[in-house]
């Protein structure tokens, strides 16, 4: 996923919840099953590590 479309799920998921239909068809050529596994997978508890080390490189990356 690019960093667009995160931010577009991210804003999507606060306004329709877990309406994955409604958000993949806001994504061109992203399915409702691809979107809800990103979700599901960025709100795991065992990749939560994993995301902070990402934040971090992306922001030291980004200055």
């Amino acid at each position: 996923m690019s960093e667009q479309e995160e931010d577009l799920i991210y804003r999507m998921y606060r306004l329709v919840g877990e309406r994955w239909d409604l958000i993949a068809g806001r994504i061109p050529g992203r399915k409702a099953e691809e979107i809800e596994r990103f979700w599901i997978m960025k709100h795991r508890e065992g990749f939560a590590e994993k995301r902070r080390l990402h934040s971090r490189v992306r922001s030291k990356t980004s200055r």
